[in-house]
């Protein structure tokens, strides 16, 4: 019993490391006494979605990180299990057909090595001693040795790290235990460089996040952020967590930001990652952030009418990717059609090619047809 409320307990609090994985209704596919309700979470792969196991060694932890429920000022009830118990729980799971896949994170036990010292030995008994093949998302700590985290990019097919602020002002006003150039960034380069010479450490690449709303950063600080992550560091993703005031914490009484927020950094970041677009294309209000109620690329779109509208029969695919309602998939598809000699004479045509015409229409000629005013 002691062990399965362990497991309760690290399994929920797993759950602020958002990473983009969707909670699972498990109700239906574990026995009462099995049921760990935070623990099965969905992960993007491909088309599809795989079930992971999500999980931290401890929620013991000695940083102050003023939004955490982990945090060490926080009156909380903890729990750590051992890397064999971790180990064996996993295949359990993993064995029933629940999961397929490891997410593994942890507080911080005594200093960073000593954490990342249990993480690694946990995935070595998976690896080693049950012959486990399958995917393992290693969280690493702030702070930890490079040596450390070499290791643990042998064992993991991904690994992150998080960089919780945009700033390093913004970081030390949500924690004192920190360094944001030492622990954090300087360990983000690391895992770059290990990977860039061996493309087999953490062979699914690297991420990081960003937690949305708990200081005074506006999205200036966070795009202009993210921008120089994933150039200089080659992060596959920089995911935003909005912030959650969490009560017993520092900041339970913190005002929540609008959720829509982290979905216009989500399209923001698209568009530098997918449509080349850079820094300076980026639409920004008077104090530096987005507009909650206008697609970036629109906003952007209607910044350069001008340059509107453009032909879709004689566009390049360069172009064509700038027009709003017009994704990668559907401009290949109408560069796939130029090359045939085939015309778009009407909207309903570029519809059934993927486009949004709604977005569009405002945009586009197709032939001599198109509309003269904003929708």
């Amino acid at each position: 019993m002691s062990t399965f409320r362990d497991l309760q307990l690290l399994s929920d609090a797993a759950y602020y490391d958002r990473c983009n994985y969707v909670n699972y209704n498990v109700d239906n596919v574990l026995k009462e006494t099995d049921k760990i309700k935070n623990a099965i979470y969905y992960a993007k792969r491909g088309s599809g979605e795989v079930p992971l196991f999500k999980i931290l060694m401890t929620n013991q932890c000695n940083n102050d990180c003023a939004y955490c429920t982990n945090c060490k000022a926080h009156n909380y009830q903890r729990a750590r299990l051992a890397p064999d118990a971790l180990a064996r729980i996993y295949m359990d799971y993993y064995d029933k057909g629940l999961v397929e896949g490891l997410f593994l994170s942890s507080g911080i036990i005594k200093d960073a090595d000593t954490t990342m010292d249990d993480m690694i030995e946990a995935v070595s008994l998976l690896r080693n001693k049950y012959s486990y093949k399958g995917y393992v998302h290693l969280k690493i700590i702030p702070g930890a040795s490079k040596d450390h985290i070499k290791h643990a990019m042998q064992l993991a097919d991904r690994v992150s790290i998080n960089i919780e602020s945009a700033t390093k002002d913004g970081l030390s006003d949500l924690s004192s235990t920190k360094d944001y150039n030492k622990d954090i960034l300087k360990r983000l380069d690391w895992i770059s460089n290990l990977h860039r010479r061996d493309h087999n450490l953490a062979s699914s690449g690297h991420t990081t996040q960003i937690i949305v709303g708990a200081n005074d950063e506006n999205d200036e600080d966070i795009i202009s952020q993210v921008y120089n992550l994933s150039r200089k560091y080659d992060t596959l993703y920089n995911y935003f967590s909005n912030f959650k005031a969490l009560e017993g914490t520092p900041l339970e009484n913190h005002s929540e930001s609008d959720p829509r927020r982290t979905g216009r950094l989500y399209q923001t970041e698209y568009l530098f990652t997918q449509y080349n677009y850079t820094l300076d294309d980026i639409i920004l209000d008077d104090d530096g952030f987005l507009d909650l109620d206008v697609d970036p690329k629109y906003a952007i779109a209607q910044e350069h009418m001008d340059e509107y509208p453009i032909d879709v029969n004689t566009a390049k695919f360069k172009d064509l990717i700038k027009i709003p309602g017009i994704g990668l998939k559907s401009a290949r598809r109408i560069t796939h059609m130029q090359k045939q000699n085939k015309k778009i004479t009407n909207l309903k045509q570029l519809q059934e090619l993927g486009a949004n015409i709604n977005k569009c229409k405002t945009f586009v000629k197709t032939g001599k047809s198109y509309q003269t005013t904003l929708i």
